[in-house]
């Protein structure tokens, strides 16, 4: 007879876990943590496996000062049966998705704080949800912001200032949808390709995106003011 895996209630995962409720909701909206098995609307069940993913989690931003970014690669490479047992292997994830560590923190806000803190109308915070461009809200009573969040909506908010509309600022969720199909390309061209090896490589691999991402811009702007002066030095000369 075999035995059933024991199921376990939010507050069960609270009580074993140290972690409150609500960044466990934000940890499964981030989806660091599998889908619960729902009875009901408003009944949910996790099993075994969800507890020790908490207290994972917990112990890489304690002992090795992680992102979440990073976390939930490291997540993801654990169940499909990769050996994370070397320290090494946690610091390469670490220096692979290095960008993630630079652009914010794991310390979460509410929307009451966060409209606060970044001066965004809830309006604006509503379109830039659906743009995608800032987290969008869940089925989760409570909805959390993260550092990233904090400082993307800060920067938009100044630009939003400064004149550009909620409009233009569409086009930044296709380059977010881009970013995210580079962090594809790297993990899935790089990482096993390095496996094993020192990190300096993917350093060096992200120097040179970077790089090519700057003459990249750089290269667009240029070409638009040159066609823009040449348009008007000729609408002049018409004149």
């Amino acid at each position: 007879m075999t035995q059933e895996a024991k199921l376990y209630k939010m507050s069960d995962l609270v009580r074993l876990s140290g972690v409150s409720k609500q960044t466990i909701h934000f940890y499964l909206r981030e989806g660091l943590l599998l889908p619960p098995i729902r009875t009901s609307k408003n009944m949910a069940y996790y099993d075994e496996s969800t507890v020790d993913d908490i207290r994972f989690i917990k112990e890489l931003q304690e002992k090795y000062y992680l992102p979440l970014a990073v976390i939930k690669e490291i997540l993801k490479a654990k169940r499909e049966g990769q050996d994370l047992g070397e320290k090494d292997h946690l610091l390469m994830f670490n220096q692979l998705f290095l960008q993630a560590r630079k652009g914010g923190s794991d310390e979460h806000f509410d929307e009451d704080s966060f409209l606060a803190k970044t001066g965004l109308t809830k309006k604006e915070l509503h379109q830039l949800s659906l743009i995608g461009i800032i987290s969008q809200p869940t089925e989760t009573e409570n909805r959390l912001f993260d550092g990233f969040d904090l400082a993307i909506a800060r920067a938009l908010k100044e630009l939003i200032t400064m004149g550009l509309d909620l409009e233009d600022l569409m086009l930044y969720g296709d380059f977010l949808r881009l970013s995210r199909r580079e962090a594809e390309l790297v993990h899935d061209r790089i990482f096993n390709r390095y496996a094993g090896e020192k990190h300096q490589p993917l350093k060096e691999i992200q120097i040179r995106l970077e790089k090519v991402k700057s003459l990249l811009t750089a290269k667009a702007y240029r070409e638009f003011f040159i066609n823009h002066r040449h348009h008007y030095g000729t609408e002049k000369g018409g004149n």
